[in-house]
């Protein structure tokens, strides 16, 4: 619960959406070890606050019904909202092209 008394959506990152997180630190890594280990936090941050602010995000249903999306530091986070919980699908460079098959 909130300290509005509203409840908490139950937040599950898909193993596809943990792949590229671990893909991005990787990358950024590469560069900077621990610029690496603080965009993951604060990107981490971000997706924990959809859930509990209960984010709607920005409607792509032109890719899939009932996908949302999050813009957030060049990166795009993507996701499904359900009555009790959300489900992050994939986080993704804002550069990449999405398209539907990515989400079937």
């Amino acid at each position: 619960m909130t300290k509005s008394g509203r409840r908490v959506k139950l937040l599950v990152v898909s193993p596809l959406a943990r792949g590229y997180l671990r893909g991005i630190r990787r990358f950024i890594a590469a560069s900077s070890p621990y610029y690496a280990q603080e965009f993951l936090t604060d990107l981490t941050a971000k997706i924990i606050w959809i859930a509990e602010a209960d984010y709607t995000g920005s409607p792509r249903d032109h890719i899939s019904p009932g996908l949302r999306a999050l813009p957030y530091r060049q990166r795009c986070i993507y996701y499904r909202s359900y009555v009790d919980r959300i489900v992050i699908l994939r986080v993704l460079h804002m550069a990449q092209d999405v398209k539907r098959q990515d989400f079937e």
